[in-house]
């Protein structure tokens, strides 16, 4: 007997990084799999569960919806599951609006030292800043949060041993677009937000455009982030990081990918193009 789950479901079957079997809705709001129990692997690296097989209701908090369930309404909303149980809303609750689930979600922004992810306690944040920051390497060809962003950089580059910056193109990454933020070096070693997205920016104590990584977060997790930009920087080569005990999302792991790019054709890096995969953005 078939199953269904709703846009919001937060259930693996409506997840983007889920492998198992399922099908869409004709109105692309439910997800269709043969039984509620029904297995896939699981392909999101920040998840707890990453290259486990897992239930189709199973959810966890690196939950995000299949790119067509988003664009029809569907949106991380409610409060971050604490266990693998059965997924709250599904076919019996699919009317309910995305807007409506999260209508109660509140934007965290406190001061750099005590910024939270929603549902996160001020003693969460606490403990999580005396932990080390730190980010470790990850395979960017089987990481599926960052394939979108990627492969338009590797068409780009196929053009040039480093793309332009005036060669992206927000329109064939719309999906990525709240997570990207562009950093440019200064003088002393520091980097200046040019631009941020939505969903990072939800995250910092304060509008990130034109100013210092120095100045938007904590300490320990601004000297590791700039470590590994200036790496990104002075190689040329992409980076992708799984990033674990930073401030700005504390108690959770999300994956990090710093693409450089050049001002000129056949000049070297001048910026990075960052996209940090935050759970819930």
């Amino acid at each position: 007997m078939s199953h269904a789950f709703a846009k919001d479901s937060r259930a693996c079957a409506a997840c983007v990084s889920w492998g198992g079997d399922r099908a869409l809705s004709e109105d692309n709001t439910l997800v269709r799999v043969g039984r509620h129990g029904a297995e896939g692997e699981c392909r999101t690296a920040s998840s707890h569960d990453y290259r486990k097989v897992t239930k189709a209701y199973h959810t966890c908090a690196a939950w995000s919806p299949l790119p067509t369930l988003k664009k029809h309404g569907g949106r991380i909303g409610g409060p971050t599951p604490t266990s693998g149980g059965p997924a709250g809303p599904s076919v019996f609750v699919a009317g309910q609006s995305a807007a409506a689930s999260g209508a109660g979600a509140a934007t965290a922004q406190a001061t750099p030292a005590t910024t939270a992810a929603p549902g996160v306690s001020a003693a969460a944040v606490v403990e999580a800043e005396a932990l080390p920051c730190r980010a470790d390497p990850l395979d960017v060809e089987q990481t599926p949060q960052v394939r979108v962003l990627y492969t338009h950089w590797l068409r780009l580059k196929r053009k040039r041993a480093i793309p332009l910056v005036r060669e992206i193109d927000t329109a064939q990454i719309r999906e990525t677009v709240p997570r990207v933020c562009l950093m440019e070096p200064t003088a002393d070693g520091d980097f200046v937000y040019r631009s941020c997205g939505r969903a990072l920016q939800r995250r910092l104590p304060q509008r990130a455009t034109t100013r210092r990584v120095t100045e938007c977060h904590p300490p320990q997790a601004a000297e590791r982030w700039l470590a590994d930009l200036r790496a990104c920087l002075d190689s040329g080569e992409p980076r992708c990081l799984m990033v674990r005990d930073d401030p700005m999302l504390p108690g959770t792991r999300f994956v990090e990918l710093l693409l450089p790019l050049a001002d000129e054709e056949g000049g070297k890096a001048t910026r990075i193009l960052a996209y940090r995969h935050v759970p819930g953005g």
